[in-house]
């Protein structure tokens, strides 16, 4: 299943929540806005690279992939247009080679037609030659031709490559230092990485995702396989679907709940398992629900039990129902999540629903 499988799926949660008491429709359509973002909307990340002509393509590419994707001879391979760099399966990656001796009317003509999400500086550790300064008045060309994104303009991220040596520190300090040396970078620093250590490569996914909008967030966590990322992506999506099922399980309507929580529970199973780098399938949701013991008859049976509380608890049979249906929502995101990302055996998973179950988790705004 495609991201753009879940528009038929979108347009029929629309069409149930529209049976749902008026009151109730805005606040649940607005908590589906987030998953409409991150799967409808999703495209690939934009990154232009600045800095010295030569290394730190391939270096960018194989830290962020976890592999090689150039082949020997192609790391220069550069016509001034963005390039497509896919990962098959898990998606691709939008690059711009913009160094120099790469022509400044046509990368900014390229640049005004397709804006750039974050603009990356790489350099090699080693001596600051005097060639540096054209750089990075070059890169200053550039930044200016970029319109703002939603309020805001693109990052510049600096990255120290390995070099000739030295004192690793003390390299990215300088740069860090060189790209403060003209206001105009100055004004757009994310900071510096240095790319040195088995870890880096996490870190380097997740700082370039938090200069991304939404909308590339989600590439860059499958691309990178980047469990961290993954999960605070699916964090965004479990909150929201718990509390939809929660205001949904509090309406005193037996039964009409029922195909809107299963869609929604699905759905978000079946996103978790995109976020992962896996296809999405809702068939292979359901079944995955079934495993971890998410039965739906006795998931029913104890909203209808909590509904019937109203007889015995004025005002707290309601809010009883939607509590156990938004904690068993959030314990299958949560077994989801441990079973697709953190790769943990179905056993395992199914004792982190079982344990959910337990410690019923109301969320607040």
């Amino acid at each position: 299943m495609k991201p753009s499988s879940f528009l038929p799926l979108y347009e029929k949660l629309e069409a149930l929540v529209n049976k749902l008491p008026a009151g109730l429709q805005q606040p649940i359509l607005r908590e589906i806005t987030p998953i409409k973002t991150l799967f409808l909307m999703q495209r690939p990340p934009r990154l232009v690279l600045v800095g010295p002509n030569g290394a730190g393509k391939a270096e960018l590419l194989a830290t962020l992939f976890g592999d090689e994707v150039f082949r020997p001879g192609e790391e220069n391979l550069s016509d001034g247009h963005w390039q497509t760099i896919d990962r098959t399966g898990r998606g691709s990656l939008r690059l711009l080679d913009a160094r120099r001796p790469a022509s400044l009317p046509l990368l900014r003509e390229v640049l005004t037609q397709e804006p750039p999400d974050l603009f990356i500086f790489a350099r090699s550790a080693g001596p600051i030659g005097d060639s540096l300064s054209a750089d990075l008045d070059h890169a200053v060309q550039l930044l200016p031709v970029v319109t703002p994104r939603e309020g805001a303009v693109p990052k510049l991220m600096g990255l120290l490559l390995p070099g000739d040596g030295g004192e690793i520190e003390a390299a990215r300090q300088e740069l860090h230092a060189v790209l403060h040396t003209r206001p105009e970078l100055s004004a757009r620093m994310a900071g510096t990485l240095a790319l040195f250590g088995d870890p880096v490569g996490q870190r380097l996914a997740e700082l370039i995702a938090i200069e991304l909008p939404p909308a590339a967030q989600l590439e860059m966590a499958r691309l990178s396989s980047n469990r961290a990322l993954q999960k605070q992506i699916a964090q965004v999506v479990i909150k929201s679907v718990t509390a939809i099922c929660t205001a949904i399980g509090a309406q005193p309507i037996p039964l009409a709940d029922f195909p809107i929580l299963t869609s929604l529970q699905a759905t978000m199973v079946a996103g978790i398992m995109h976020i992962s780098g896996r296809e999405m399938s809702a068939r292979l949701a359901a079944e995955f629900m079934t495993a971890v013991g998410a039965n739906v008859g006795l998931g029913l049976a104890l909203r209808e039990g909590a509904r019937a509380a109203v007889k015995f608890l004025p005002g707290w049979g309601n809010a009883i129902s939607g509590a156990v249906a938004g904690a068993g929502t959030y314990s299958i995101g949560h077994a989801a999540v441990s079973y697709f990302i953190e790769g943990v055996s179905l056993k395992d998973a199914r004792s982190v629903f079982k344990r959910g179950k337990k410690e019923p988790t109301l969320l607040k705004e």
